[in-house]
């Protein structure tokens, strides 16, 4: 009898300790986790990647605008460069002006000299002849391609600062893309593509590096996709491709730019699905454009080229916009 009550208080002891410990760990499973401001806070993109983007755009504009330059005749490359001289000295504080009273003084005091000596300068006119002029003409090409090949030599010296600074915050973020588990695909390939620039822009090569500083595109929405982004990352590919068809549609390397079209039209097929439904009029214009754009590299039309693909990038900021987050709330 008394080996039954025991067992008895045995077996009531054992089922109440396994209610406890049954109960204890559902309770704990059950523990709703907190949302914090800071975790919200924590899924927005870091200081370190927006600061990497503004860079690259930096070195972008200034590339493009190399090469926008190029292809202008000589004398009105002299005349941009003279242009962003001015704009510059104003920024410092007023240089450009002062150099300007001091060319202005040299030019009365030119204009004196030749008023004394009228007869002298008819007789100058007498002895010019068209070889003398051919050579003149041949001299101040030569002085203008000298003063731009000089101001492109600055712009390349201050690019290379500009790829340094890149490296650096490159690096810096890299360290937070590791941890964070991001793509390593989009890793090394970002890295291969800011070495790829580092080298082009060591050997003054305008075009090849902005065709390395674009590719830069391709991966940094890749990084984008991790967060809490104000707008759909995919549209940046969608931009990337563009201004790369569009470059290399420039110098007639349309097999090239079929590739690009090609991951356009891949890129874009995975971003339509993700639009708002305000967006429909944006949707069909850059889908008409992007046809376009295939006849157009078909066609072998650079001219239509450039014309569409600007199109796609004008589209493509609308659709930023229209698809932000900040528009969704409205």
């Amino acid at each position: 009898m008394k080996k039954h009550v025991f067992f008895h208080r045995l077996l009531i002891f054992i089922i109440s300790v396994s209610m406890i410990i049954a109960l204890t760990s559902c309770a704990q499973q059950k523990k709703p986790v907190p949302q914090t401001k800071k975790s919200e806070e924590q899924n927005k993109p870091p200081k370190e990647l927006d600061e990497l983007s503004k860079a690259v755009e930096k070195i972008e504009k200034t590339l493009y605008e190399m090469h926008e330059r190029s292809k202008m005749p000589l004398f009105l490359q002299q005349e941009e460069i003279k242009k962003k001289a001015e704009k510059e000295n104003k920024e410092q504080g007023g240089q450009e002006q002062q150099t300007q009273q001091q060319s202005d003084s040299k030019g009365s005091q030119g204009s004196g000299e030749q008023q004394g000596s009228q007869g002298k300068q008819a007789s100058e006119v007498e002895l010019v002849t068209p070889e003398a002029q051919k050579m003149e003409t041949e001299l101040e090409i030569k002085q203008m391609q000298i003063e731009i090949d000089r101001a492109n030599m600055t712009e390349f010296e201050d690019l290379k600062k500009d790829v340094m600074e890149l490296h650096a915050l490159w690096n810096a973020y890299e360290a937070k893309a590791v941890t964070q588990f991001m793509m390593q695909s989009s890793i090394i390939d970002f890295e291969d593509s800011l070495n790829a620039l580092t080298k082009s822009l060591e050997n003054k090569d305008a075009f090849q590096s902005l065709l390395d500083v674009t590719q830069l595109y391709k991966y940094l929405p890749d990084f984008y996709m991790a967060y809490a982004a104000e707008s759909p990352p995919e549209i940046g590919k969608i931009r990337f491709a563009a201004k790369k068809a569009q470059i290399l549609g420039e110098k007639e390397n349309y097999p090239a730019a079929k590739e690009s079209l090609d991951y356009l039209m891949a890129i874009w097929l995975l971003t339509r699905p993700k639009l708002n439904e305000d967006s429909k009029d944006m949707i069909n214009q850059i889908e008409f454009a992007i046809s376009d754009l295939s006849k157009a590299i078909e066609e072998k039309n650079s001219t239509i080229i450039k014309a569409k693909t600007e199109v796609i990038l004008k589209v493509a900021d609308e659709l930023e916009k229209a698809n932000g987050k900040k528009e969704e709330k409205k």
